[in-house]
């Protein structure tokens, strides 16, 4: 039997790509983190990333850095 872990992040709504709107991405995305059941003090720590942001690079820039993080696939990951 395969058993297949799906990140909770990795869940981000088409809407979102689509969205020519910072802001209205920056919202969407919002909304999506808040209602994933990630632990409380990740999520808040992923809220305050993404509300900084200020330009659609840095914010998925960071969204996927951390989605990144989260599956154990970081850069720091590797360390003995």
């Amino acid at each position: 039997m395969k058993i297949t872990i799906k990140s909770k992040l990795a869940d981000i709504p088409i809407e979102e790509y689509k969205a020519v709107n910072f802001e209205a991405a920056k919202l969407l995305i919002l909304e999506h983190i808040t209602q994933t059941t990630i632990r409380d003090d990740d999520k808040k720590k992923l809220l305050e990333g993404i509300k900084k942001s200020r330009n659609f690079a840095s914010m998925y820039s960071y969204y996927y850095n951390s989605l990144l993080k989260y599956e154990g696939l970081s850069v720091n990951n590797n360390k003995k």
